[in-house]
């Protein structure tokens, strides 16, 4: 009971802060306790102990998590030095930025474990966050011990084991703009090798943006969801344990609103056609752990389902222009087996083999409806007769409907190594040296068939002429491959001045995938539809005139981007008990820096690479106990990311920051927690935070960006036995920022951030 207690109301974090002396033998893993809070961490592949590695890291505890309002990855932004995570309009995608780091659309630069197992695509990062043990931010590339996509940093997500709490828990909570959410858990222990939890939640929102085409919610929110945990000890050194989770979403997505250069405002949103995003995610983890004094051997199996409907109204006006109705399905398993040392020795060893398979389906049909045809398509015919041809030629589709059907299934596998060994020399000193192969191959199946139908109107006298059974349809039918190879290395020195302080220098590879634009279907019809027409009438028109589409290869693919990453940092008890600190300085050279760039006809975007660019830059994190009821903390990053090398043949972009990064995160956070004896309420609490980002250029040329802006969140609450009710704000001065940035047929769109909200929560524990 007094454990459960001490997780549900623990004041102070895993950083250090207040830090118990730490007390470990032979069995333990790697274990940190705290005064007020316990959190326990463990690393199934770590040689170093979380507390004392020699990299960046941020740890959120239950605490942390409760009075900062954490319900999704999303939350974290800022408080994380240099993590930046905008609100993309959808769950269907979550770009994450670390370091100046991230990606947009295709791929991504930082890796989501959760309990241990990855998530395989960015479409299934931004989900519920229920009953979290702990969450840790690893910055920097992460690629010796976790592998491709690691580039900017690894999210872990730790939740609660019922070998270790038990109880039952459940949550009400409701606010303005139709917030609503409830959950409730429970985990039990049958005796001392079993346990078991269950756990159910429900959120939903009216919406926070008008859309003044029909006078409705843009962009309402329902979310339902729940999870199975099982864990058995079937011996003092065999654990086995799995779980099963479940949720559906269903929203209104992709408010954006034409963007006022001038201004710097986001107009209304005013979408005539659907926009909307719904998905399924199941997710299924197997963990097999034995251990000895000697050694901890550790198998993770991963399965993830993913089903989802994306439509989108692309024009993101009161036109019918055009749509889009993108479909994914992905299946996706995982497999880690790795063994480390567990020893006093100073010599720590860590080995392991990885190998993933990722089936993924896309159905990406765009609709070019009335207006679109009119607009976009009929023009590039009007210019026909310059050429000499003789007549007027007129699109006489209703619609043009253009299907894309991609299978790109992917694979890989890798072996890796870590060592470290302390004391070198002298006593404090240590190396840590690893070094990854990695191995991944990836395939496109791309399938599409689309006819632009025509009539020629050669006089005013004569009857138009059909000319659609004088060409055929345009058909595209590719199948490629591309493999990669890497060899990830890392190394790291660290001195250890106390056992509270030590200084670290290390040399680390990133990498990120190459793949393959599933976004440029559209576009890419758009070409051999014109070729395939002009071609059939050759005769009738210039021979410079027509010119073959690039090959789909050349226009679909994009490579790898790897990186060099040096950092060195500080971390420090500088009072005992009182005052931590952790300063950090990094710089990053990349090469073939993958960027979103929008096509030439504006009708969607893509993923391209962009020659070179650096980043540097500092972090800063503080923690203090002010007093046995206040602490505080204060989270700053400082980035520099700029293009060295990038030229799309239009403007030459070097020396200007690279987009979607903010230059400055800062985060700063009070805490107050009261213990009451014989007094009407057991305990007192509040909190508030202040989170802040930019300046944030939202184009490669730097022609638009948003200067730094900051919101406040807030809660205060009061404990009496089982239950607690607290009183929230989010944004409480209603700060006016745009979150997103869009560019559709050439005009700038921006999504504005969510405004005031404020309710209350109802918590039950027993």
């Amino acid at each position: 009971m007094k454990k459960k207690f001490l997780l549900l109301i623990g004041i102070i974090s895993i950083n250090g802060l207040v830090a118990a002396e730490e007390k470990e033998t032979p069995q333990d893993t790697v274990k940190t306790f705290n005064m007020d809070e316990i959190v326990v961490t463990s690393s199934s592949k770590e040689t170093n102990k979380l507390r004392t590695l020699p990299g960046s890291v941020s740890v959120l505890s239950p605490q942390q998590i409760s009075a900062r309002q954490v319900m999704s990855i999303k939350d974290i932004s800022s408080f994380v030095p240099n993590l930046y995570m905008p609100d993309y309009g959808a769950r269907l995608t979550s770009a994450i930025y670390i370091r100046g780091i991230g990606a947009r659309s295709s791929g991504q630069s930082v890796g989501l474990y959760v309990d241990d197992a990855p998530c395989m695509d960015k479409s299934s990062f931004d989900f519920d966050l229920t009953d979290i043990q702990r969450i840790e931010v690893l910055r920097g590339p992460q690629g010796t011990l976790y592998g491709r996509n690691a580039m900017g940093g690894i999210i872990n997500v730790h939740t609660l084991s019922p070998l270790d709490y038990q109880g039952m828990k459940a949550s009400l909570s409701y606010g303005n703009y139709g917030r609503f959410n409830t959950k409730i858990s429970t985990y039990n222990k049958a005796g001392e090798n079993f346990g078991w939890s269950l756990g159910a939640y429900y959120d939903r929102c009216d919406g926070f943006f008008t859309n003044v085409y029909d006078g409705r919610k843009a962009d309402s929110e329902e979310t339902a969801g729940g999870n199975l945990k099982l864990f058995l000890k079937l011996s003092p050194a065999f654990t086995v344990s799995g779980s099963v989770s479940y949720e559906h979403t269903g929203q209104g997505a992709f408010p954006y609103g034409l963007y006022d250069e001038e201004t710097g405002k986001a107009g209304d949103v005013n979408l005539n056609d659907e926009s909307s995003y719904e998905r399924d995610l199941l997710s299924n983890n197997l963990s097999l752990k034995y251990q000895n004094e000697n050694i901890l051997l550790a198998s993770t199996t991963g399965y993830m389902y993913l089903d989802d409907d994306m439509k989108m109204d692309q024009d993101f006006s009161e036109f019918s222009v055009f749509v889009l109705n993108q479909r994914q399905k992905q299946r996706s398993f995982t497999e880690e087996i790795s063994v480390k040392s567990r020893n006093n020795n100073n010599y720590q060893w860590s080995f392991g083999v990885y190998g993933f398979y990722n089936k993924f389906r896309t159905e990406g049909p765009v609709e070019f409806k009335e207006d679109g045809i009119k607009t976009i398509l009929q023009p590039v015919f009007d210019k026909f007769g310059e050429y000499g041809m003789p007549g007027q030629l007129t699109i006489t589709n209703e619609s043009l409907y253009i299907p894309g059907d991609f299978e790109t299934p992917s694979y890989g596998a890798a072996v890796y190594h870590q060592s470290t060994y302390n004391n070198l020399f002298t006593r404090g000193l240590s190396v840590t040296a690893g070094i990854r192969l990695d191995y991944e191959k990836q395939e496109l199946e791309y399938n599409s068939e689309a006819k632009m139908n025509l009539r020629m109107q050669t006089s005013p006298a004569r009857p138009p002429v059909d000319l659609s059974d004088r060409y055929p349809a345009s058909v595209i039918d590719e199948r490629l491959a591309q493999a990669f190879r890497q060899v990830l290395p890392k190394i790291s020195l660290k001195y250890e001045c106390t056992p509270r302080t030590f200084a670290y220098l290390s040399v680390s590879k990133g990498y990120k995938a190459g793949g393959y634009n599933v976004q440029m279907s559209a576009d890419i019809m758009q070409s051999r539809m014109q070729f395939d027409i002009m071609n059939a009438f050759k005769q009738l028109m210039p021979p410079d005139m027509i010119k073959e589409p690039r090959p789909v290869k050349e226009v679909i693919a994009y490579k790898p981007e790897t990186s060099w990453n040096y950092e060195t940092g500080m971390k420090s008890e500088l009072v005992k008990d009182r005052l931590h600190a952790e300063l950090t300085f990094f710089y990053m050279n990349v090469n073939d820096l993958q960027i979103t760039k929008f096509v030439g006809s504006g009708n969607g975007r893509y993923l391209s690479n962009a020659g070179k660019a650096e980043s540097y830059g500092a972090e800063l994190s503080l923690s203090a106990r002010l007093s046995d009821e206040f602490t505080a903390d204060l989270n700053y990053g400082c980035t520099r990311a700029t293009f060295l090398d990038y030229n799309n043949e239009k403007e030459d972009y070097k020396g200007k920051y690279i987009p979607y990064t903010p230059q400055h995160t800062l985060s700063i956070g009070l805490q107050y927690s009261k213990l009451f004896r014989n007094r009407p309420v057991d305990q007192l609490m509040a909190s508030a935070q202040c989170n802040g980002a930019g300046k944030i250029y939202w184009t490669e040329g730097n022609q638009l960006s948003q200067p730094f802006y900051a919101v406040v969140n807030a809660q205060a609450g009061v404990r009496k036995g089982i239950i607690s009710l607290y009183v929230w704000a989010k944004n409480l001065t209603d700060t006016d920022y745009p979150a997103f940035y869009f560019e559709s047929l050439g005009k700038p769109f921006m999504q504005k951030g969510r405004p005031l909200q404020f309710g209350a929560k109802l918590n039950v524990s027993f």
